[in-house]
């Protein structure tokens, strides 16, 4: 009878994963930072690192905040608390804290950290712009306070930041690369340093100096809609062909991923990394991160505040971040894709609340309001769980 017993249990326990992977004794409204929750790093582990954008003020230890964060992401980068407005807002002061503050807790976590970003036209201080007699800096000028800035910064956390988003936002919505039109001074003070007819200079230059303050990290070009603006993406791509054959040390291409639930196409966004992962036949190391990921729930003509959260709406969403990450899963397969970041942790934290839209409550993110996990999360579990997670919803 012993043995019969014991034959019996095996058999259960062998079936047991049969009937988790069915969703039986998954309680799908759980809390994303529940110890029965899968964790996101986990499930991802053999695939690129899983991150995640946050604000120090959210960071305190014994927060459910923090105990969300800490569970499922192993990469992680400040929202706003390190661009340079905030860290160098007078000539000669620097503010470290936050920066401080977010580098000690990814280290306690062990976790990858990204910084974002060095150079950008928007959210820096506007007196780097400013001549010291009057009018705009002079080219001279405003290359002294960009290396500068990038030396010191990058250097202050040389071996600790292992990732820079050296140069952010740079080409144009039009053509090119963004001018005084698109709020951009880069290019129009600093042109053509080297007269090979382009003014790609003030990115290379940035590179070169984040390159010389830690040789060891990896500096990300990073941009958006290159996912879905085959224009915009082809002069990014040309850019840093020309720029790597020139030897700047640019390894690799970030592609922010704001998207919306219907827009745009997987095919496209895989066709992108495809494309830019491609640049590995000038600089082997080179590689894609998804660095700014989310999916609005609105399509982007559509000017409402308010959206009902129905069932039908959160299969949508879920269905497609499983495409999404199945496809993330192709690519860092083929080597293309290392790293994948959402810009936020839970919807209440989402930027994309109030924005374009003022007052607009959006959910692009996989966990809602209260942190709990969305038919989205439980979509990239398996795929499988959709149904269930959708069906189990209060």
């Amino acid at each position: 009878m012993k043995r019969i017993a014991l034959l019996a249990l095996i058999m259960l326990l062998a079936l047991f994963p049969l009937a988790l992977a069915a969703g039986e004794g998954i309680d799908f409204n759980a809390y994303g930072y529940a110890d029965e929750t899968p964790a996101l790093r986990d499930v991802f582990a053999d695939d690129f690192k899983v991150g995640a954008a946050v604000n120090t003020v959210n960071l305190a230890p014994d927060s459910e905040f923090y105990r969300l964060v800490a569970k499922h992401y192993n990469a992680f980068v400040l929202e706003n608390e390190m661009k340079p407005e905030n860290v160098n807002p007078a000539p000669g002061v620097f503010l470290f804290g936050p920066a401080d503050r977010f580098v000690a807790f990814g280290e306690e976590l062990g976790a990858t950290l990204r910084g974002h970003t060095l150079v950008w036209h928007s959210q820096v201080p506007a007196w780097w712009f400013k001549g010291e007699g009057g009018g705009d800096a002079t080219r001279e000028e405003l290359l002294a306070r960009m290396e500068e800035y990038i030396q010191t910064v990058v250097g202050r956390y040389k071996g600790r930041v292992a990732v820079w988003d050296v140069v952010n936002e740079a080409f144009s919505d039009q053509s090119g690369l963004r001018r005084d039109a698109e709020g951009s001074k880069w290019a129009s003070i600093i042109g053509d340093l080297d007269g090979d007819g382009n003014d790609l200079d003030y990115i290379e230059r940035a590179f070169s100096f984040a390159h010389e303050a830690d040789p060891d990290a990896r500096l990300i070009l990073n941009d958006y809609s290159l996912e879905g603006d085959a224009r915009k993406l082809d002069e990014f791509y040309e850019a840093v062909r020309t720029m790597l054959e020139k030897g700047v040390p640019i390894g690799g291409a970030g592609i922010q991923a704001h998207i919306q639930i219907g827009y745009p196409s997987v095919s496209a966004f895989e066709h992108a990394i495809e494309k830019l992962a491609s640049l590995r036949e000038i600089a082997p190391d080179f590689v894609v991160q998804v660095t700014e990921l989310d999916v609005s729930i609105f399509d982007w003509n559509d000017k409402s505040a308010e959206k009902p959260i129905t069932p039908e709406l959160q299969k949508r969403l879920a269905e497609r971040y499983a495409d999404l990450f199945e496809m993330f899963r192709r690519q860092a397969a083929k080597g293309n894709l290392d790293m994948v970041v959402t810009w936020g942790a839970y919807d209440g934290s989402s930027w994309l609340n109030g924005y374009p839209v003022a007052g607009r409550t959006d959910a692009p993110l996989l966990f809602d309001r209260q942190m709990r996990a969305k038919p989205a999360f439980w979509g990239l579990i398996d795929r499988s769980y959709i149904d269930e997670a959708v069906d189990a919803l209060p």
